[in-house]
């Protein structure tokens, strides 16, 4: 049995649990920066924001006598849900950002979903809790950051998160690249 598990984080990480729809994404990896063109979502009309990220973390996992038996996780850009209103590089590098925040919580799901292997019950219930919870620390991690940098607006809270940001990414281990 395999079930799958999306987080969803435009800005503001959002629990659904569905299966993928068709549509472009682009999965997170170290040497792949976000550019201008991967913003391709229409821009809402009267929006007071500079742009908005839509990226997800997926969690796929089978179950095999009671356990779990084996799992994917990795976190996404989704383009066409994506955009920006002008192209400026401090917008780029904020939204970046939450991103790889996305990133570091797909980290955290998929070194915690290992833990699960040892498990028995419902193991269901056990991923779907855990999904929850990587979902409610990511949506506090990304309303902090863009709280404390006023949504990118403060270079020097900015320059802050940046580096913490970073670090945050240093300290998880990257999960195996899925297909």
């Amino acid at each position: 049995m395999t079930q799958i598990i999306l987080l969803s984080a435009l800005i503001f990480a959002s629990l659904e649990l569905r299966v993928p729809l068709n549509y472009d994404e682009i999965k997170w990896s170290e040497g792949r920066i976000l550019t201008y063109s991967d913003f391709q979502g229409k821009v809402p009309a009267g929006s007071p924001w500079a742009a908005l990220t839509s990226s997800n973390i997926y969690f796929t996992y089978g179950t095999s006598n009671g356990k779990l038996s084996d799992f994917s996780v990795y976190a996404s850009f989704i383009e066409e849900s994506s955009w920006m209103k002008i192209e400026n590089e401090d917008v780029l590098s904020h939204e970046q950002l939450h991103f790889n925040i996305t990133e570091i919580f797909a980290r955290k799901l998929n070194q915690r979903a290992e833990l699960l292997r040892s498990k028995t019950g419902n193991v269901p219930k056990l991923a779907s809790d855990l999904f929850k919870q990587i979902n409610k620390e990511c949506d506090i991690l990304q309303q902090q950051y863009d709280d404390e940098t006023s949504h990118g607006t403060n270079a020097d809270k900015q320059l802050e998160w940046t580096k913490k940001i970073a670090v945050m990414l240093s300290k998880q281990a990257p999960y195996p690249a899925s297909e």
